[in-house]
């Protein structure tokens, strides 16, 4: 049973990147929708955690630790959803989940985990994939298909910053073995407030802008009142994010991170490669496909 739940986080997670493209689609992407649904996995974080048998106690390591997950995961997930805003779905989802590699190498670096010679194997087919649909993919499309530059700046930030949230999971998991709803709910009110604090900071400037600018901001916030603040969808983010995580931080300590990282954010490049085809009509070139056939495979040889 353990050894599906990856995949069953990685589905949490294929839902997670979408409900995150539909809100950019919507011009929703600010720091307050950010706020908003962090708030909400952090309050299901707290009552767990209230819940639990040592009532609201936490050591000294998983609330360092949870501070700074909460600020490496406000950074990609507002990273994250620039990219998805400012290229492709199926191009900002793979570097997003090929981040997989970093904790990976932490796993066999700084806690000594060995890779097995299928799964060694796997991960340079993950590479090869990564090349094909980035490089060789984009190549072949005309000029408008392709991400601006901005883009590479967002999916390279993303990529490193979600690589570092499971590393932070594992650490804390190795340090403490438990506490997983306080170190959780520690992470999320510190990524709500400095989303937060970056909405406030956003705001302050428009402001200072000039009349016309404060003049134009209110006019965006009537016309937000009037479309309605899309909290279903920032409600089933926060589930999908919050439950996700959750499941992530748990498995740490009981799959190795060879099989589990590659595996939840391997089914996430190859569920969202498809998805993007079939929700919002994103054409991959022959090379496109290859790439995530050989994803697949990677996948399957993570697995074993």
């Amino acid at each position: 049973m353990v050894l599906i739940m990856p995949f069953a986080a990685a589905s949490l997670f294929v839902l997670q990147s979408l409900l995150l493209k539909r809100l950019g689609g919507r011009g929703q992407d600010t720091f307050t929708v950010h706020a908003a649904y962090m708030l909400l996995v952090a309050a299901g974080c707290l009552i767990a955690w209230a819940a639990s048998q040592g009532g609201l106690r936490i050591s000294p390591a998983s609330a360092l630790i949870g501070l700074l997950y909460g600020i490496d995961f406000a950074l990609t997930m507002i990273l994250y959803a620039k990219a998805l805003s400012s290229g492709p779905l199926s191009y900002s989802s793979f570097c997003f989940s090929a981040s997989m590699l970093i904790p990976v190498a932490a796993s066999s670096v700084l806690w000594g985990e060995r890779l097995s010679p299928p799964q060694s194997v796997g991960i340079v087919l993950f590479l090869l994939s990564f090349y094909f649909i980035l490089v060789v993919d984009a190549s072949r499309k005309g000029e408008s298909t392709r991400p601006g530059k901005s883009w590479y700046g967002y999916a390279l930030g993303a990529f490193v910053m979600n690589g570092l949230l499971s590393v932070f999971g594992k650490l804390q998991q190795i340090a403490v073995g438990g506490e997983t709803a306080a170190f959780l709910g520690i992470g999320f009110l510190s990524a709500a407030a400095v989303a937060m604090v970056a909405a406030l900071v956003l705001s302050a400037r428009k402001l200072k802008s000039g009349h016309a600018g404060a003049g134009a901001t209110q006019g965006t916030a009537r016309l937000a009142l009037r479309s309605g603040f899309p909290w279903m969808i920032i409600a089933a983010l926060a589930a999908a994010t919050g439950i996700g995580n959750g499941l992530v931080v748990w498995l740490t300590p009981q799959v190795a991170g060879a099989y589990l990282f590659p595996t939840v954010n391997g089914s996430v490049i190859v569920g969202l490669l498809f998805a993007s085809r079939a929700v919002y009509g994103e054409r991959l070139t022959a090379a496109g496909w290859t790439g995530a056939a050989i994803g697949v495979a990677a996948v399957i040889l993570v697995s074993l």
